[in-house]
């Protein structure tokens, strides 16, 4: 039912007929459904590039008919209803000329068919052949946007900048399972029937419902597990019979550029090794803004980009994300510098010269929208 109202609501906005609410129930709807938010947007795109009509060219094809008629000696304009007849004539002309746009809204049905078929276009979670078959929806945040989304049991997802989820049409019938690249926060659904996991580049996390951030973008040096309250189990790809059990104030911080098994090689070695002694692997605590005792690790779901002591190119590649710029250092000296800084509403020329205060460094931006720090 609710696909149906998205579909016509999609139809009267691309035809320019829908009001204000409508265009908010529409962006409602889509927050609901976010396995649709893909074919919806290339159907649009569609829309945006084949909608162009040759107008001339429809009106020539009406002459040259008219001219046939005329040879055929049809009388069609003696008479005030002929004359009517032709005006309807060359309406529905006109409505020929609009065939490419028609065409465009049957394409919406069978997109959203093939859509549900094959899914968004994009690789499935790496898991089994079999499910290279199935429909995979995936949702995308670029650099300097970040977004919200709920899944189909009902667990809520904050996506932060440069980040994507992906999960198939099989979520929520016997385990509820997704795959992250970036950032997300998750408030999830209880179900001690149907585990959720999450799948990241170096890391599983398993839960039965909690709250949580997962960070784990390809170009950091770590990934990172952080626990508001519940539990969480943490397994890694290589050694997936290791778990570590994560308790509330609790982050797990994994080393990208350590092969996990090394790490594991290590506990072998040394049965009495705490998880926090592992080479590569380290349990922390949470940690807080002096100012304000806001949690630095899921600041960023408030619309808050914090960091306290941390080496200026990290900083540099949370701010990249959180405007959509590029940072070039000059000099790798700079990189190590240590800063501490909190920034809500701030531009990027506003945060760059605040952290001036705390570094000594100069910056410009080029036309390609790369800042230069030297």
């Amino acid at each position: 039912m609710a696909e149906d109202i998205i579909w016509n609501l999609i139809a009267k906005k691309l035809s320019g007929e829908a009001n204000e609410g409508e265009l908010k129930e529409l962006e409602r709807l889509l927050r609901e459904n976010p396995d649709l938010h893909y074919p919806v947007q290339t159907i649009m795109d569609l829309w945006r590039s084949d909608t162009s009509v040759d107008h001339e060219e429809a009106h020539q094809a009406f002459n040259r008919h008219i001219g046939r008629m005329g040879e055929l000696k049809i009388d069609y304009v003696t008479t005030g209803q002929e004359n009517e007849t032709l005006d309807n004539t060359r309406g529905i002309v006109r409505k020929i000329a609009l065939w490419p746009a028609l065409i465009v809204v049957l394409a919406i049905g069978v997109l959203f068919v093939l859509f549900r078929i094959t899914g968004s276009g994009h690789q499935p979670l790496p898991n089994t052949v079999r499910e290279l078959e199935k429909s995979v929806s995936r949702i995308i945040t670029k650099n300097g946007s970040k977004t919200n989304l709920l899944l189909p049991d009902g667990t809520k997802v904050w996506l932060n900048a440069g980040s994507s989820i992906a999960y198939d049409s099989t979520y929520g019938k016997t385990i509820r399972e997704v795959a992250l690249s970036g950032e997300g926060y998750f408030d999830v659904v209880k179900n001690i029937d149907k585990p959720f996991i999450i799948h990241t580049s170096k890391i599983n996390i398993k839960v039965l419902g909690t709250q949580f951030n997962v960070r784990s973008y390809p170009t950091d040096n770590t990934t990172e597990a952080s626990l508001i309250r519940g539990s969480i189990e943490v397994t890694f790809k290589d050694k997936p019979n290791k778990k570590v059990i994560l308790k509330p104030n609790e982050k797990i911080v994994v080393d990208n550029n350590r092969n996990t098994n090394d790490i594991f090689t290590a506990v072998q070695q040394n049965n009495t090794k705490k998880v926090h002694e592992i080479p590569g692997v380290d349990i922390k605590k949470l940690t807080y803004e002096y100012k304000t005792g806001t949690i630095i690790e899921t600041s960023w779901v408030e619309n808050k980009l914090i960091f306290q002591d941390e080496p200026f190119d990290e900083i540099a590649r949370q701010l990249e994300r959180w405007y959509g710029v590029s940072i070039i250092f000059k000099t790798n000296l700079l990189k190590e510098e240590r800063l501490t800084g909190s920034f809500k509403n701030e531009t990027v020329l506003q945060a760059l010269d605040a952290l001036k205060f705390t570094a000594s460094f100069n910056y410009s931006i080029d036309n390609n929208n790369n800042v230069i720090i030297y």
